[in-house]
């Protein structure tokens, strides 16, 4: 099933803040997709007209992820204020996100750096979607290497709530997420070695990869591609440039892209041509191959 990003129209809320939550109880099992370059989770809730998709996806070891729902009960956000809470005691998200479609689970939200608990920065504003995913300012992912979270605190975890103005609220009973997240871990561990990174080795990094300079500079408004600008096309790349130890980019891979497939080619192009990095150093301060991950967004203003 593949995601669609779509603008869709506001639904209307009209029942009362404080109404008991609709509860929606699994109607399948965790299914566990496995990629070249990702690591996705899937389960359905409900049945009939509420029933609703959780999605859950990583790109690499750590405690943040990629989250999709999406249902007939579902609002999209335009013009409602959205808060994901997992339960009893996770995190509370009231930051970016975006509507999109699911196929037959929608409409559908989708937010990315999601948590199970609170980050370390989490009481930093959230940036609006533009200044996120603008193509002069991309990132890195900030928990590239290593986990936070231990299991048995992620085994608390047994639900998610989204509330929506009005709306009355959703509830997932997600049933414990320790043995998700510990599948997950698995097959993000497992990503690391199909892509040739020593596994053990970045357990003990004393330095991630660092960019010599601004990433802003390495994709340029000018590498919009010509023909895609002229039709009014825009979109989403997730790329992993593969660093050898000398700090020079070896591979560029997409890990997810909207489309169409000259933003996949633009980015690589920049990104080989221009990104220079610091090397990532193992426990004994030599340098070995790593990766560095981020994402650009094509929007016309």
């Amino acid at each position: 099933m593949g995601l669609c990003m779509a603008a869709l129209l506001p639904g209307v809320a009209s029942a009362d803040e404080d109404e008991d939550p609709l509860v929606l109880a699994p109607s399948s099992q965790w299914h566990l997709h496995y990629a070249d370059d990702s690591c996705r989770m899937i389960r359905l809730f409900g049945e009939g007209d509420d029933e609703f998709a959780f999605v859950f996806e990583r790109y690499e070891p750590g405690d943040s992820f990629f989250m999709l729902v999406g249902g007939k009960p579902l609002r999209t956000s335009q013009h409602l204020d959205t808060i994901f809470r997992f339960g009893p005691d996770g995190y509370e998200y009231d930051g970016p996100l975006q509507d999109g479609e699911f196929g037959d689970h929608s409409p559908a939200l989708m937010v990315g750096g999601m948590y199970l608990f609170a980050p370390p920065d989490a009481d930093i504003e959230h940036p609006s979607d533009n200044e996120q995913f603008d193509l002069e300012s991309i990132a890195q992912d900030t928990d590239v290497f290593g986990q936070e979270f231990s299991a048995a605190q992620e085994a608390t975890i047994s639900w998610l709530e989204i509330r929506q103005g009005r709306a009355r609220p959703i509830r997932l009973k997600l049933g414990s997420m320790g043995p998700p997240m510990e599948a997950m871990r698995k097959c993000t561990d497992e990503l690391l070695t199909h892509w040739g990174i020593d596994l053990e080795a970045h357990r003990g990094l004393t330095r991630a990869v660092v960019p010599k300079e601004s990433p802003a500079r390495w994709v340029q408004s000018r590498d919009y591609p010509r023909n895609l600008l002229s039709s009014g096309a825009q979109g989403l790349v997730q790329f992993r440039l593969s660093v050898g130890a000398d700090g020079k980019p070896t591979q560029c891979h997409i890990q997810q892209s909207t489309r169409p497939e000259g933003f996949d080619k633009a980015v690589c192009d920049a990104l080989m041509r221009r990104a220079r990095f610091e090397p990532a150093l193992d426990a004994q301060g030599r340098p070995i191959a790593s990766y560095w991950r981020s994402r650009v967004r094509f929007e016309i203003p």
